[in-house]
C-alpha cells in the first residue's frame, strides 16, 4: 500500500485529503501538525466577539479520520529526501511514497523596538492560544492593531463588540484594505468603522514600542504616541518555506517553494500546496502574493489528483484577489486587478461604476443598495476585475464573478449571462450590476 503523508492540517491539506481519500484506493494518508485543535482559520476574527468561546470554531477532524485518515499531533524536525523519511520530535519516523508540504504561513513582524514586550501578539492557528489571546483582549482597555487588512479590520469590528474597548488601526497605505480595493470602497469601509468608535490612521506608520515589561504605548512615525494594553501586529505573513529549503527544494522566502502546474516541486516525490507554495498571477502572469484559503484549498484538490500521476493541470494556472470581508453587515467584495494596480501595469481599461437595490421591488423588507465598480479592458472588452458593495449576497456574487474572471469573460459574455431572480434574493433581472456594467462597457466600445 502507497502512504502520502502531509506536513500541516490547514485548509491545504484538508483539501487535498478530502480529494485524495476520494480518488485514491489503496493509499494509507497520514497527516502530521504540531497543535492538538486548529481553528478554521477565516473565523479567527469571529472568536473574538461574536463567538461565544475560541473553541466554537474548531476546524473538525474527525470526517477525515472517519475515512481513514491517520493524525498525528507532532512537530517535524527534518526530512530525508534520499530515504524518503519524515523525523518527528518524539522520536518517530514516517516513511513515504510522496509527500506533501502544507506548512502554509507565518505572521511578519518588522525588527521594531520593544516589540517583544508583554502583550504584544500575532494571530497563531492555535486554539489554546487563541483562547489566551481573547482573555488578554478582554482584560484591555486600549487595543492597537497595526495593520489595516482584512484581518485587522475584521477583528477591529469583532472587539468593538464587547464594548468599552478604545480601538485604534494604524495602517502605513493611503487607505485600510487597499491591496483589494480602489479609493472609493476603501474610504466607505474607514467610515463604518469610525461610525462604531473605530480611530483609524492612516499613511502613517510604527516605529517603536514602549512599556515596562508589558506594552504601554505604540509610537507612530511622527513622533505621537497612542496608549496600548494590548497590540495585534496584522501586518502580513509570509510563506513558510524553512522545511522545504532545508530539503533541497527550488524556492525562496518571498515567493515560496516554486510549484508547477501539478502542484509538484523540485523533487519529484515531493508536493507544495497552500501560502507555502509559490503562485502566478491570472492577469499580469508575474509573481504573485495572494493567500487565500480558497485558493489553498483548490491547490490542495489539484494535487490530489495529481499525486501520482501528472493527469490534471492547473488551469487557468494563475490566481487572483477574490475577497470579501463585512463591516456592521455591510459587505464587500473585491475580485481581479484594481484601477489603481491596472494603472501600474499599463493595461488600458475602463471603469464602469453602476448601482442597484438588491430586491425587487425596491420596497420589500431588507432591501438595500447594492454598488460596483467593473474593470474592463479596452482593447476587447475582457473583464479583469470588480468590487461590490451591498448585503449579504455579496459573498457569493463575488465569487461568481471570480469564476467569470477565471474564464477569461468579457463584457459580452457578462451581457449574455443567464441569471435566476427572486424578488427576495436578488435584485431585478433587469437591473443586475454585471449586465449593467456590461451595457455600458459595450456602449463605449461602440463609439
Amino acid at each position: 500500500m502507497k502512504h502520502v503523508v502531509v506536513i500541516g492540517g490547514g485548509v491545504a491539506a484538508k483539501g487535498f485529503l478530502e480529494a485524495g481519500v476520494a480518488f485514491n484506493k489503496d493509499t494509507k494518508f497520514t497527516f502530521v501538525r504540531d497543535c492538538e485543535k486548529s481553528p478554521v482559520p477565516c473565523g479567527i476574527p469571529y472568536t473574538f466577539g461574536t463567538l461565544e468561546s475560541p473553541y466554537d470554531n474548531t476546524a473538525q477532524d474527525k470526517g477525515l479520520i472517519k475515512k481513514g485518515v491517520n493524525l498525528i499531533i507532532d512537530e517535524v524536525i527534518d526530512v530525508d529526501v534520499k530515504t524518503k523519511t519524515v523525523k518527528l520530535k518524539k522520536g518517530e519516523d514516517l516513511s513515504y511514497d510522496k509527500l506533501v508540504l502544507a506548512t502554509g504561513a507565518v505572521p511578519f513582524v518588522p525588527p521594531f523596538p520593544g516589540k517583544d514586550l508583554e502583550n504584544i501578539e500575532v494571530i497563531v492557528k492555535d486554539l489554546d492560544f487563541i483562547n489566551e489571546q481573547k482573555e488578554r483582549i478582554l482584560a484591555a482597555k486600549n487595543v492597537v492593531i497595526v495593520g489595516g487588512g482584512f484581518i485587522g479590520v475584521e477583528i477591529a469590528d469583532e472587539v468593538a463588540k464587547l464594548g468599552g474597548k478604545n480601538i485604534v488601526i494604524v495602517e502605513l497605505m493611503r487607505n485600510i484594505l487597499s491591496a483589494a480595493f480602489d479609493v472609493r470602497f476603501c474610504v466607505e469601509a474607514e467610515t463604518l468603522l469610525r461610525e462604531k468608535g473605530i480611530k483609524v490612521l492612516t499613511e502613517i506608520g510604527v516605529t517603536e514600542f514602549r512599556g515596562n515589561d508589558k506594552v504601554e504605548k505604540v509610537v507612530l512615525a511622527d513622533g505621537s504616541e497612542i496608549d496600548a494594553d494590548f497590540v495585534l501586529m496584522s501586518i502580513g505573513v509570509k510563506p513558510n518555506v524553512e522545511l522545504g529549503l532545508k530539503m533541497g527544494l527550488n524556492g525562496d522566502g518571498r515567493s515560496g517553494i516554486i510549484v508547477d502546474a501539478y502542484q509538484y516541486t523540485s523533487n519529484p516525490d515531493v508536493l507544495a500546496i497552500g501560502d507555502c507554495a509559490s503562485k502566478v498571477d491570472l492577469i499580469t502572469g508575474k509573481p504573485s502574493g495572494i493567500k487565500l484559503a480558497s485558493v489553498a484549498a483548490r491547490e490542495g484538490r489539484i494535487a490530489a489528483a495529481n499525486i501520482f500521476t501528472k493527469t490534471m493541470s492547473a488551469n487557468p494556472k494563475g490566481v487572483t484577489s477574490l475577497f470579501s470581508t463585512a463591516i456592521d453587515n455591510v459587505y464587500f467584495g473585491a475580485t481581479g486587478m484594481t484601477h489603481e494596480q491596472l494603472l501600474r501595469e499599463n493595461i488600458e481599461h475602463e471603469v464602469i461604476s453602476v448601482g442597484t437595490t438588491d430586491r425587487h421591488p425596491e420596497t420589500l423588507p431588507d432591501a438595500s443598495e447594492m454598488v460596483g465598480d467593473f474593470m474592463f479592458a479596452n482593447e476587447n472588452g475582457k473583464f479583469l476585475g470588480c468590487q461590490i458593495r451591498g448585503g449579504s449576497q455579496i459573498a457569493e456574487a463575488i465569487n461568481f464573478l471570480g469564476y467569470a474572471l477565471q474564464q477569461d469573460a468579457t463584457a459580452q459574455d457578462l451581457f449574455v449571462l443567464n441569471y435566476a431572480s427572486h424578488p427576495m434574493g436578488t435584485a431585478s433581472p433587469n437591473k443586475y450590476l454585471p449586465h449593467m456594467a456590461a451595457t455600458q462597457m459595450l456602449k463605449r466600445m461602440k463609439k
